[in-house]
């Protein structure tokens, strides 16, 4: 079923009317017509519609609504902020694989630097990506994305108790040999990995060294991998 995100749309007597974007996708790319079937997603939400085309006009007749059921674990990324490439299949792959957060941090290894306009064109473009991807996974909730932030700004007391850090160490765990908490975090460093100072400074916020395997991965498929195991080794996934 074709699916869209409903935040930009309007809801009126019954009638959601769908924005433009939305709209020309649903048209030009589904090829969806008048009295299509639709999922839309909203705030936790997962609504069924049946669309209405007048040319580039799209309203929506909401026929059922179900709160989506998130399952578990609730993982919160602390992800080093990565190259363009990365970071945007990173975002993809966490909103597939279930994250509930994520924490943008600027490590002593992190190329990019943003500020200003800049910043927030890029937190709009990947709040967008977020989205999109979302669509993909059939999400009803994106993850939320929290601004870059120097890795030393970081507050770690915010954070839940269990703590892994994935880390390119000889004394490392490996992640089948954790008990999964049904909320947790992950962290996962930029390109190069943690600097020895932040792998220090993880270590003393109460992280657990953890194991991707013996291949050394791109970030963001260290990412993927991370945030899937944990959801298929958390005992109260459903």
């Amino acid at each position: 079923m074709p699916r869209l995100r409903l935040e930009r749309c309007t809801f009126d007597n019954g009638l959601w009317h769908i924005d433009a974007e939305e709209a020309h996708h649903l048209i030009r790319v589904r090829r969806c017509y008048t009295g299509s079937l639709v999922e839309g997603l909203l705030d936790g939400e997962k609504i069924e519609l049946k669309l209405e085309c007048r040319g580039d006009s799209v309203t929506a007749r909401e026929i059922s609504r179900v709160r989506e059921d998130i399952g578990l674990p609730r993982v919160e990324l602390l992800l080093g902020l990565l190259k363009n490439d990365q970071l945007d299949d990173a975002l993809r792959f966490c909103a597939e694989t279930g994250v509930c957060a994520v924490h943008l941090l600027i490590c002593e290894r992190s190329v990019p630097r943003y500020e200003g306009t800049k910043l927030a064109d890029k937190m709009t473009r990947w709040r967008k990506i977020l989205d999109e991807a979302t669509k993909q996974a059939g999400a009803a909730t994106p993850p939320v994305l929290h601004e870059p932030r120097p890795f030393a700004a970081m507050d770690f007391e915010t954070l839940p108790d269990q703590r892994l850090a994935a880390l390119l160490a000889p004394d490392t765990k490996r992640l089948r040999e954790i008990e999964i908490a049904p909320h947790l975090a992950v962290a996962i460093g930029p390109e190069g990995d943690w600097a020895p100072r932040e792998s220090e400074t993880l270590l003393a916020k109460g992280f657990v060294p953890v194991s991707l395997g013996r291949r050394i991965m791109r970030a963001s498929t260290a990412v993927a991998a991370a945030c899937a195991a944990t959801a298929i080794l958390c005992r109260d996934t459903k």
